[in-house]
């Protein structure tokens, strides 16, 4: 079937008064050699229920434009949340010593935690238990809660 064919029949089936008009035009027409006969009562079209091929005559729009929109605006307020947004919490302090953490060292020698962005007088380097040595270059001071010595660098 050549493609000119096919353009002819979806315009003709495409568009409803094109339709009624083939289809009629079809129901009127002889299906025999002999011609129609004179007491065959005259054909009336009836329009179907559902037409397969509406959906296809409007087709849905994306509103791609409003997606734009908001994906921009969407940007923008991460960009504004992003530079207006305060500084987090500064961390608690728990009074349990890790590596990294700050120390005061108190009358007796015990080492207590602070935040390293208030005045301290060392910093944990490695926790050992009563028993064990601390490394070269470090200084073992009582944990406050006397749950093993702290080796500190002293700042």
């Amino acid at each position: 079937m050549k493609m000119a064919d096919i353009n002819e029949a979806w315009r003709v089936l495409g568009d409803p008064q094109r339709r009624r008009t083939y289809d009629l035009a079809l129901a009127g027409s002889p299906h025999t050699s002999s011609g129609p006969t004179a007491e065959a009562p005259t054909p009336t079209f009836v329009e179907p229920r559902h037409n397969p091929l509406a959906r296809y005559q409007d087709p849905p729009r994306f509103p791609w434009r409003l997606m734009g929109w908001l994906l921009l605006l969407g940007v923008a307020f991460v960009m504004v949340s992003v530079l207006t947004a305060d500084d987090p919490v500064p961390p608690k302090v728990d009074n349990v010593l890790q590596p990294g953490d700050c120390v005061v060292l108190e009358a007796n020698g015990d080492a207590a935690e602070r935040l390293c962005t208030e005045p301290h007088d060392a910093t944990v380097q490695v926790l050992v238990t009563v028993n064990e040595r601390c490394p070269d270059g470090t200084e073992p001071h009582r944990d406050r809660q006397g749950m093993g010595t702290a080796c500190l660098v002293l700042t």
